[in-house]
């Protein structure tokens, strides 16, 4: 299933996240936690979620961190 990250300049500031990384170092945010950083640090998809990045690479992943914006 494919994913669309979040773009970078609609993040909101000090908002936890639920996301991936992709291997040009950036992180892609999919969805803002609902629980504001309290919870699990980990999502599990029960089905694989394909996320492009700005780079152009495709992140194939299972896993969501959770990560807090600057």
């Amino acid at each position: 299933m494919n994913a669309v990250a979040i773009p970078s300049h609609e993040l909101k500031r000090e908002t936890w996240y639920y996301g991936v990384r992709c291997s040009c170092d950036r992180v892609l945010a999919l969805v803002e936690d609902s629980f504001a950083g309290y919870g699990d640090d980990k999502h599990l998809s029960a089905i694989p979620l394909l996320v492009r990045c700005e780079c152009g690479t495709i992140t194939n992943a299972h896993v969501l961190h959770k990560f807090k914006t600057p």
